[in-house]
């Protein structure tokens, strides 16, 4: 039962703060677990070759997103504390944490990919309404909440995991199928 802004339980007789949509969050803890399907059988030649000088290789558009996660979360935090704070796009190429992240080997790369997604997992995960109704202004997006930005940085993940796929697909043999992993 809804009660305004709270959950109220019966059996328990409390009542809970009503949280991020569950099914956000879901996604947000799931949709990286679609790299194992789209590294499987990389090498690690395969991972670092760009189709063109100018196109960033599958590890280079992995360290953005690894990348974008610490940005993300420091945006997150920023809209949690500041009255609708106004935000830049991001550019990878004009920002100085995004070198280290590329000239990491990939197995600490997708590491720590997997580690800074846990911390923005943790903190997403314990706002309250009171956070998430708070708004921060995305320059070609407008205002958004802050399920808002965690869907648009769901949906920015989405198509780098698609280019991804793509970038793979094009250097893979006949012996190297996208999906095989072992467990």
């Amino acid at each position: 039962m809804v009660c305004g802004r709270f959950f109220l339980c019966p059996l328990l007789r409390v009542f809970y703060f009503q949280v991020m949509k569950p099914s956000l969050l879901s996604r947000l803890s799931a949709q990286p677990d679609a790299l194992d399907h789209l590294l499987s059988g990389l090498s690690d030649e395969q991972l670092h070759q760009r189709p063109q000088p100018s196109t960033w290789s599958i590890a280079e558009n992995l360290a953005h997103l690894g990348r974008y996660q610490e940005v993300f979360l420091e945006r997150m935090q920023r809209i949690t504390t500041q009255d609708e704070p106004r935000f830049e796009r991001y550019a990878a190429d004009a920002d100085p944490g995004f070198l280290p992240w590329t000239e990491l080997p990939f197995d600490a790369l997708l590491e720590r990919f997997r580690g800074e997604r846990a911390a923005l997992n943790a903190f997403l995960s314990i706002l309250h309404e009171e956070h998430l109704t708070r708004t921060g202004l995305h320059p070609a997006y407008g205002p958004m909440t802050l399920e808002g930005w965690t869907e648009f940085f769901l949906l920015h993940e989405a198509h780098h995991f698609f280019t991804i796929l793509k970038l793979g697909g094009a250097l893979r043999t006949a012996g190297q199928p996208m999906g095989l992993y072992s467990f």
